[in-house]
């Protein structure tokens, strides 16, 4: 189940610790100990199974009509069964909700096949401490006039 929580809620609290585990530690950097306040006026989104956060993104405003995409972390054992993608999808949906035309993101080296799937473009890599990254962007306005199209001929119009 997808679902958007509030920052510093008990719900919020439980994706710092996912974060840790699956951001944190694998890039050495210090574990995050209490709530951002950079992160209070981001949208929250988490994935759930069996009424556990196995997946947590954030959707930071960066102007009238661009989004970064932050924070991206699915619990180990989740991994490869498409919750990446659907909560994905859910913040591209968001985003499109709140009229943002454009998505972006920066993704670690062994993500990058699955930014690309998902029909992000890329810039060139490049490092980051121990972490090789690359900028992944969307253009959601493409996407709008795709689905209209798409919905279109599917009403016979």
């Amino acid at each position: 189940m997808l679902t958007l929580i509030r920052w510093d809620s008990c719900d919020y609290k439980e994706t710092l610790v996912l974060r840790n585990q699956v951001l944190k530690v694998s890039a050495g950097q210090p574990l995050l100990r209490e709530s951002p306040a950079e992160e209070k006026q981001a949208i929250h989104l988490v994935a759930r199974q069996n009424k556990r956060i196995v997946g947590t993104l954030l959707l930071h405003p960066c102007s009238s009509k661009c989004m970064q995409i932050k924070q991206v972390a699915i619990h180990p054992d989740y991994q490869g069964q498409g919750l990446g993608k659907k909560l994905l999808v859910y913040a591209e949906q968001i985003a499109r909700n709140l009229n943002y035309s454009t998505l972006f993101l920066t993704g670690r080296k062994q993500a990058w096949g699955f930014y690309r799937r998902l029909g992000y473009s890329e810039t060139e890599a490049y490092q980051a401490d121990a972490l090789i990254l690359k900028v992944f962007k969307k253009d959601l306005s493409v996407d709008r006039y795709f689905f209209n199209r798409k919905e279109m001929k599917t009403n016979g119009r």
